[in-house]
């Protein structure tokens, strides 16, 4: 009798990136991973239903990211994106065939690859992941779960309001698009604090993921060097708690799945016959090299061979699941939580990989695979346990996103939200019209955008720090713009295109209310 199961955890995320810029920052984020991550991990999905493989999974999308698959403009732009890959492959094959270059062999490999993804993307899902995915939850396979509106960093912010706010629009995005409540969500960055709980189970959510501290104590996974540490604590990772006083559970990060494939050391993606992700051809951008050896320049880098490197994935599933069968010793739930543009992106061959793991899992007599709305019915909490503010990030707590390059953002986005409350409740007085009820739901949506977790993490990392500056600074602009635009008594034709203008860029939640914004 099978009493271990594995519950792959994927959180798909994106910032909001339409008509903000392209390359190097802004709209190329979302085409490239549509291209190289949620599109190819549709045809593993597709593949395995077709195989008649009975894998689960649990698979997060955030309100902000699939409001964005949804959208007209970025679908267009996407499918543009990915004939140009196709052309830009086919240059690349008719120059380096001149030069008589050992990289025609796997130019050619990506061109069939790309038309294979191109064609899937059209003909069999109709452009439509998002749809595509809800037809897989409703069959039984994924457990789709949401998010906060924006992926804001839940702790952090300062009024109830801008909690619920978030939350609320999180669940209404996700009822739109799959057609029922949503069971589960990620809590972004991992990022808890004592009574985010009752925001839950007032939204009628279930459950929601930690980070193997917020559970064990010790040291933070990722980050064992800095030395913060909580006192050990005698709970189990492998089954699900209630949370405080409420009926909300909690799921911990299993630590030993986490490591091999997130590791930088002795993690799978960093095997030297995988593509190289940072080595690019100059006319395309596409990757056409092996990492080869970690300390070798990228001008030393070896051709890619996806032949060899398919092997090689093969063999690290074959490790992967019997580490989940054989070296994991415990029963009950193996929860291993990943970024999905992990696979695929950063991973090229992580798309492969998790398809062979369903494979094998398929197979085990050990374990199986499962999903978190199935892991609670199988292994239901019966222990409560109480939380200590944490996340998944640097030390275990808030550094990455409140720090001494980000104080600022966290000053102004508290000056927003006292200023939203008094706002709300001037709105609820003031007799409406047309043009104030449109500038409304547009300041609502730029103080969303402005929570953004995404703008203090690009800023921190140094990945993108003048664009998460740059566009920090552009909702907040909007956001009190539109404050006095409020009040005018008449409207120019200035002041008309400004809101017009943002409508059409920052057009998300179309749906929005102000009246989930009133203090509380």
């Amino acid at each position: 009798m099978i009493k271990k199961y594995f519950n792959l955890v994927l959180h798909s995320h994106l910032p909001y990136v339409k008509k903000a810029g392209r390359w190097p920052f802004g709209e190329e984020w979302f085409f490239e991973a549509m291209l190289e991550t949620y599109i190819p991990l549709s045809m593993v999905f597709y593949r395995l239903v077709n195989k008649g493989i009975d894998f689960k999974l649990t698979l997060g999308v955030t309100p902000v990211l699939a409001e964005q698959m949804l959208d007209p403009y970025m679908i267009y732009e996407t499918e543009k994106y990915i004939e140009t890959k196709i052309e830009s492959a086919y240059k690349d094959l008719e120059k380096y065939n001149k030069e008589n270059r050992k990289e025609t062999e796997v130019i050619r490999f990506y061109i069939n690859y790309l038309n294979e993804i191109f064609e899937f993307f059209k003909n069999k899902i109709s452009m439509d992941v998002l749809g595509f995915w809800r037809k897989l939850q409703d069959e039984g396979y994924l457990d789709i779960i949401t998010s906060s509106a924006t992926h804001a960093y839940l702790p952090l912010l300062k009024k109830k309001s801008s909690i619920y706010a978030q939350l609320y629009v999180g669940k209404e995005v996700y009822m739109r698009n799959m057609k029922k409540e949503p069971k589960g969500i990620w809590l972004p960055e991992c990022a808890y604090k004592p009574g985010i709980e009752k925001f839950l189970e007032e939204l009628g959510i279930r459950y929601f993921f930690v980070d193997t501290h917020t559970i064990l104590g010790g040291e933070p996974l990722s980050y064992p060097d800095l030395n913060v540490k909580r006192e050990k604590q005698d709970k189990n990772i492998y089954k699900p708690y209630l949370v405080s006083g409420s009926n909300v559970a909690v799921f911990g990060r299993d630590s030993r799945t986490g490591m091999q494939v997130w590791s930088a050391e002795w993690g799978y993606p960093g095997d030297g016959v995988y593509r190289e992700f940072h080595k690019r051809s100059e006319t395309s951008g596409l990757q056409y090299w092996r990492i080869t050896d970690k300390r070798k320049d990228l001008g030393e880098k070896d051709v890619y061979d996806p032949q060899i490197a398919k092997g090689r994935v093969y063999e690290h599933a074959e490790h992967f699941v019997r580490v989940l069968e054989d070296e994991i010793k415990s029963d009950g739930i193996i929860t291993a939580m990943y970024d999905t543009e992990l696979f695929g992106h950063w991973w090229f061959e992580g798309v492969w990989f998790l398809e062979r793991i369903f494979e094998l899992l398929n197979e085990s007599k050990k374990v199986k695979s499962i999903n978190s709305v199935l892991a609670l019915e199988k292994c239901p909490p019966d222990e409560r346990i109480e939380l200590p503010e944490s996340s998944w990030g640097r030390g275990g707590k808030h550094e990455v996103w409140l720090n001494d390059e980000t104080v600022m953002l966290w000053e102004k986005i508290y000056e927003i939200e006292e200023e939203n409350e008094k706002f709300i409740d001037k709105v609820k007085i003031t007799q409406l019209n047309l043009w104030k009820e449109k500038v409304i739901r547009q300041a609502c949506r730029e103080k969303l955008l402005l929570e953004s977790s995404d703008w203090p993490f690009l800023i921190t990392t140094g990945q993108a720090k003048e664009y998460g500056y740059k566009r920090f600074e552009e909702h907040y602009s909007n956001y009190k713009t539109l404050l006095n635009y409020f009040d005018l008594k008449e409207v120019s034709v200035k002041e008309f295109e400004y809101l017009k203008k943002l409508e059409n860029k920052d057009s998300l939640f179309s749906f929005i209310d102000y009246n989930i914004f009133e203090r509380r």
